[in-house]
């Protein structure tokens, strides 16, 4: 679908030194600001670009004036909605403004340049894992299947031998 049903958020009353360190550690350009379960204001790159103080509150700086969508929104109407305001990320939201997802032009433009990446029944790209034949092997899968993997290869490196 491409929607990011869990998106990363931050509290307004968190600093711009821990939104850049989510940023970093997920590898992402903006977070969701959300504060008594409800959405508060968007933190993306753009917001951060020119702020010398890390020791700033997210709310000083984060974009308050949102477009948003309702859940259930289609991919085709978010990517309209997200051409027509400008912007890269749209957040879905219930009728209370409780965060439900989030869908991002990135997104949008992955899906176009890879479709036929295998995914799951949400739109997260399916993981694999190969494992050794070794007596490792079988703790080694458990902790795999905890993690989520979607399928799991032995492999070795003399498949061809006898032995």
């Amino acid at each position: 679908s491409g929607v990011i049903t869990n998106p990363i958020t931050i509290s307004p009353g968190e600093t711009l030194r821990d939104a850049l360190e989510l940023m970093r550690k997920h590898n992402i350009s903006g977070l969701v600001v959300i504060s008594g379960g409800k959405l508060t204001g968007m933190l993306t790159n753009r917001d951060l670009r020119f702020v010398k103080d890390r020791d700033q509150k997210v709310s000083s700086v984060m974009t308050k004036k949102l477009f948003v969508a309702p859940v259930g929104t289609t991919a085709e109407r978010a990517e309209a909605l997200l051409h027509e305001h400008r912007i890269e990320k749209l957040p879905l939201v219930d009728r209370n403004y409780h965060l439900k997802g989030l869908i991002t032009t990135r997104d949008i433009m992955n899906k176009k340049q890879y479709p036929n990446a295998c995914k799951d029944k949400a739109g997260r790209l399916r993981v694999g894992a190969a494992i050794g034949a070794g007596d490792a092997a079988i703790e080694r899968a458990g902790e795999l299947v905890a993690a989520g993997v979607d399928v799991i290869a032995l492999d070795t490196a003399h498949g061809h031998s006898a032995s």
